[in-house]
């Protein structure tokens, strides 16, 4: 069994060492983006990527997805 993560109530697998935004991306996913990009470290600093993990703000791109995390992206 894969593990999985919850974006906007739709189950999305994941592997260990990706974060919240390489898993929406993987999975056709979108979470609003400017400064990710494969190429490059992200570092998280436009902000725009910013959804609440279980309660709390993160930046999707920086965030490692992790088992059980509820992921609300359209806030």
């Amino acid at each position: 069994m894969s593990k999985t993560i919850t974006i906007d109530g739709q189950e999305i697998p994941y592997t260990e060492g990706q974060t919240i935004m390489d898993a929406a991306i993987a999975a056709d996913t979108y979470i609003p983006h400017l400064c990710h990009n494969p190429d490059y470290e992200p570092h998280g600093s436009c902000k725009l990527c910013t959804v609440t993990v279980n309660g709390r703000n993160c930046s999707a791109c920086t965030f490692p997805a992790m088992e059980g995390q509820d992921i609300i992206n359209n806030n």
